[in-house]
């Protein structure tokens, strides 16, 4: 159950991208993509293998916890971006929502024990969804204009 819960979860949401009007380019989805998998990588790498304050799949690397980290994020984060709205007012009452959709994901994940947390706090999640779902909005708008 422990590398079923997110891989499924991975399949509906390639699901989902797949079927979705898409309101993003190709190209911005490769690059969203790419740069949200990297960032993810490398906060989990960081916080997980190096200080250890949580571990992916049980201790140590695992190839198929490096898979999930590379896709899983980035699919999550390919549906947020794809119906974003544009407006700040709006954006704010989706963060809202992509907030509680996240951390009712990543407690489900601590629930299949996917994730153990072994120095990290729920709460800590907070300020990392909000400056993450922040940095991917300005991410693609810096996309969008070109430079």
């Amino acid at each position: 159950m422990m590398y079923l819960a997110p891989f499924c979860t991975l399949a509906i949401n390639l699901f989902i991208i797949w079927f979705m009007p898409k309101r993003l380019t190709r190209r911005e989805i490769y690059i969203s993509w790419f740069v949200i998998a990297l960032i993810n990588l490398s906060t989990d790498i960081t916080l997980d293998l190096y200080f250890k304050l949580y571990e992916l799949g049980g201790p140590g690397v695992q190839l198929p916890v490096h898979v999930i980290e590379l896709t899983l994020g980035a699919s999550f984060g390919i549906i947020f971006l794809n119906f974003m709205p544009e407006k700040f007012s709006s954006f704010l009452f989706y963060l809202a929502i992509w907030m509680g959709i996240t951390l009712a994901f990543e407690s489900f994940m601590v629930h299949v024990k996917f994730i153990n947390y072994t120095g990290w706090k729920a709460w800590y999640s907070i300020p990392y969804y909000i400056a993450a779902f922040c940095f991917v909005r300005w991410h693609l708008f810096y996309i969008r204009k070109g430079t």
